[in-house]
């Protein structure tokens, strides 16, 4: 039977054998002595006595509960036991019990390098720094691959660093500390690591006390230069932002349009360049006044931000004078292209033909629009005017503007009227790409069939070319919308066809429910209308 008492050890309470007790403290009592003329003793024997603590706590379980002599043995073992702590006035006891411990003092076993955070080197929550620790690189390298992941995974690696920063522990105490590095949790490295803190940290506050005498002694020139380099810096990423932007914007204009540029497919600049410019040379010129435009002052801007921001006074000499003369020439070629351009564009011209739909001889004419085999896939007028553009064979086909309009005729007969426009140069330019539209119409029966687009030959440029439709409408006669009929008039809806509508004295107007009923029901009979 063993007499046990009760110790606080580093704040834990423990219940110990009288002997492993005195064992303990003449340890504890020649480690102080050793440290006594240093100034961080009472924290060395803090963290030694934290150490020892967390070493009985784990070495007992829920069936031992009482630190032997030999939990002692083998903490001072792994704690290490310096062979100058020992001195010739000890008792025989005492050398007894340290006896037992001298051929274990060099089994010092090494700790197994552990994860934590390194909040004394931490950028935000020290997770770099503490796997540079784990993984024995400079912190520089994590945190560059930290940034890499962060881009390469569109963010999601924010994610992972803000998990580990919640789960993984910070290195508070200096046996966390040593863990962190992977060295060994003993006396020697204890008291190492705590007056290498204590040295740096009286560096620091030393060279915190010389800055602050320094700013005491310039304090008005310093505030104000402070609050200079602030505003600096603060400008300089404002203008290096804007400046990104700009050049960011250029590669999107440049690069992506070649891709959808005004909606042309293929190979948007010569689609471009054929149809509207006509291959003259005239949007190239455009082309690179506008990257002029936009690289002279996203160069300005970011020559200007690096300037505020490093605050450095060197000047590359000639440097604004060559971005001014650059912008200054882009707007130059941009005004000479919209000019000359502009003018193709100046005069109009339009050509009428009409002709009287004599074949219908009942007072209804039924609306369709020709099956649309060149723009496969359209289901209403208002597609973009770029996806309506085609070169095919020997023509451009434009799928838009065709608009179809339905008036009251002047007389008792139905008629249409269409009309060829075009802009040009001169009146007789104008006029001959009007007359080179091809539209042709098609009239079966009660049924008048317009197509889904008109052609122009490939050697006409695109000058506003246009067609207007206009169907006469005797009044109180009516029109029925047919296939495809929304493709060409706003009248009807995809979702809405083979409705009807009556011509009143300002144009088509609806027809009750009633009426329609009527209208569908009925058969022609000489020209006349018979409800059955």
């Amino acid at each position: 039977m063993n007499k046990t008492i009760s110790i606080n050890l580093g704040g834990m309470v423990f219940n110990i054998e009288e002997e492993a007790y005195q064992i303990l403290r003449v340890y504890l009592d020649r480690i102080q002595q050793n440290f006594i003329n240093d100034k961080a003793a009472a924290e060395i024997m803090a963290d030694i006595e934290g150490r020892i603590a967390e070493l009985f706590q784990e070495q007992n379980n829920e069936r031992k509960n009482v630190v032997t002599a030999e939990d002692v043995q083998r903490v001072i073992a792994i704690m290490g036991r310096p062979e100058d702590y020992v001195s010739e006035d000890m008792d025989a006891t005492d050398k007894t019990s340290y006896s037992s411990t001298a051929q274990s003092s060099s089994a010092r076993t090494h700790s197994r390098r552990r994860i934590f955070r390194d909040t004394d080197d931490a950028v935000l929550g020290g997770v770099g720094s503490g796997l540079s620790h784990y993984f024995g690189c400079d912190p520089i390298v994590i945190r560059l691959v930290m940034v890499v992941l962060a881009f390469v995974s569109f963010g999601m690696a924010i994610f992972g660093y803000i998990l580990f920063w919640a789960l993984v522990p910070a290195a508070i105490t200096t046996a966390e500390k040593l863990q962190m590095r992977g060295e060994p949790v003993n006396v020697d490295n204890i008291s190492r690591f705590v007056n290498d803190e204590a040295k740096n940290a009286a560096e620091k506050v030393g060279k915190f006390g010389r800055k602050v005498g320094d700013n005491v002694r310039q304090a008005s020139g310093t505030v104000a230069h402070g609050l200079g380099r602030v505003l600096s810096v603060c400008f300089g990423l404002l203008f290096l932002f804007f400046g990104i932007i700009l050049l960011i914007s250029l590669i999107f204009f440049l690069g992506f349009s070649e891709y959808q540029f005004f909606g042309f497919d293929g190979n948007n600049w010569d689609m471009l360049d054929s149809i509207i410019f006509g291959n003259d040379g005239s949007l190239w010129i455009i082309v690179l006044g506008v990257v002029l435009i936009m690289i002279a002052p996203a160069l300005g801007l970011i020559y200007t931000a690096v300037k505020l921001i490093t605050a450095t006074h060197k000047r590359i000499k000639g440097f604004g004078v060559a971005l001014i003369s650059l912008f200054i020439i882009g707007v130059v070629l941009c005004c000479y292209g919209a000019v000359h351009t502009s003018k193709q564009f100046v005069h109009d011209a339009k050509l009428s033909s009409e002709q009287v739909l004599s074949s219908i001889t009942s007072d209804t004419l039924v609306f369709e629009v020709m099956q649309d085999d060149i723009f496969i896939g359209r289901n209403y007028r208002h597609d973009d005017f770029p996806q309506l553009i085609k070169k095919q064979g020997d023509y451009v086909y434009y799928g838009r503007p065709i608009d179809v309009d339905f008036r009251p005729a002047s007389n008792s007969k139905f008629s249409i009227e269409i009309l060829k426009e075009s802009n040009g140069k001169n009146i007789g330019e104008a006029g001959n790409f009007a007359r080179n539209i091809s539209y042709a119409h098609e009239l079966r029966n009660d049924t008048l069939l317009l197509p889904a687009y008109f052609t122009t030959p490939q050697s006409d440029v695109y000058r506003m070319q246009q067609i207007d439709v206009r169907v006469y409408v005797p009044q109180g006669n009516y029109v029925r919308f047919g296939n495809n009929a929304e493709l060409l008039t706003w009248y009807r809806h995809a979702d809405e066809f083979d409705s009807v509508m009556r011509m009143g004295k300002d144009g088509l107007v609806e027809v009750d429910e009633y009426e329609s009923e009527l209208r569908n029901d009925s058969v022609v009979i000489e020209g006349k209308i018979t409800i059955q």
